[in-house]
């Protein structure tokens, strides 16, 4: 599974590519108006993705905690 951070980039990536081929005020509002919410909303996925990633270490520790203490478990 692709991480957020690796689609932000080839969404980046695209969306350079866009803004380069287009120069009028179409492909500036397209930009400014569809592709930067777009993209500010992959850096939002990008923030909760690292707290999931934070917190599935968090409970990893304390299962391994858990299983020093009643080894059984």
């Amino acid at each position: 599974m692709e991480k957020f951070e690796d689609i932000k980039y080839a969404f980046k990536s695209m969306r350079n590519s866009f803004c380069e081929n287009v120069k009028d005020r179409v492909g500036s509002s397209i930009d400014s108006e569809q592709l930067e919410p777009y993209e500010q909303t992959l850096n939002q996925m990008i923030a909760v993705e690292n707290r999931v990633t934070v917190e599935l270490l968090n409970i990893d520790r304390l299962l391994l905690e858990a299983r020093a203490i009643l080894p059984r478990i």
